[in-house]
């Protein structure tokens, strides 16, 4: 594995958390099924009213509005941090009083399309974005239609630091590494991951959790091609929760405070 050879290019940002402890994590993990759009958002309304009420903090999968592999629809569906799928989550963040991690949209700013991942606070406002820094080429035209950033910001909840990645992102230990050293605790991956590569999701999501001790929250979609399974991953590589391959909500309890005492016994992860 090569030395952390993106840290050059990562602008890293750190902000202190004022108080550690239990964070309550809901999963939306979303089927690809065939509706209009008005159903799918009334549907994922339903889903998170039903079954995320109490949580921390929300995630849900990458481009769950139409789907990471229609990518005739990447530049038509683009939306800037001020459109229809922005309010829509904000709306969701203040109602459930939950931080969200919204999974991503294309984003549209200046002529340049990004895949971004937006988190909400508890009062609907848009406190941070994550633009997807690894773009994947294999049997996919995302490289060819979207712009990449290198930026790899920390978030901070009142319980915890927050590191955001998407699907592909998963295959580069050097930005979870760097997003460690920035303060992160808790790596967000919305993802889009195929059914081809399942004991690669799994493989990848344990191993950037042991590598930083901190926790991996995973969130894919499901049906069609896309794998579900989503997971949460404990600093120990053990699995918190997870699911099969059926849409459902996951939720899991994360212990920061355990957490901590680990890092502060077993300080690997900042020995890289």
């Amino acid at each position: 594995m090569h030395k952390i050879p993106l840290l050059d290019k990562l602008k890293l940002t750190m902000v202190e958390t004022t108080h550690k402890g239990l964070l309550d994590v809901a999963l939306l993990q979303l089927g690809a099924d065939e509706e209009s759009d008005t159903l799918r958002l009334s549907r994922v309304e339903k889903l998170l009213a039903r079954q995320a009420s109490g949580a921390d903090l929300i995630v849900l999968p990458e481009l769950w509005r139409f789907g990471y592999s229609n990518f005739s629809l990447y530049k038509k569906r683009s939306e800037t941090m001020t459109g229809e799928t922005a309010r829509f989550l904000a709306r969701q963040a203040r109602l459930l009083s939950a931080y969200v991690v919204g999974g991503s949209i294309i984003e549209k700013e200046n002529g340049i399309y990004f895949n971004t991942s937006p988190l909400f606070d508890r009062t609907g406002n848009l406190i941070g974005r994550y633009r997807k820094s690894h773009l994947l080429s294999y049997h996919s035209q995302e490289r060819d239609l979207l712009s990449s950033e290198t930026d790899a910001p920390t978030f901070a909840m009142p319980s915890a630091q927050l590191g955001i990645a998407i699907c592909y992102d998963l295959r580069f230990p050097e930005l979870f590494s760097g997003m460690a050293t920035a303060g992160a605790e808790v790596f967000v991956v919305p993802a889009a991951w195929p059914i081809t590569r399942m004991e690669a999701w799994a493989a990848l999501c344990h191993a950037r959790a042991v590598e930083n001790q901190a926790y991996v929250i995973a969130c894919d979609g499901t049906g069609g091609r896309l794998l579900g399974r989503s997971m949460v991953v404990d600093p120990w590589g053990v699995t918190v929760a997870s699911l099969g391959g059926e849409e459902a909500v996951l939720r899991a309890t994360l212990d920061l405070e355990r957490l901590h005492r680990y890092r502060e016994e077993f300080p690997a992860w900042r020995e890289h």
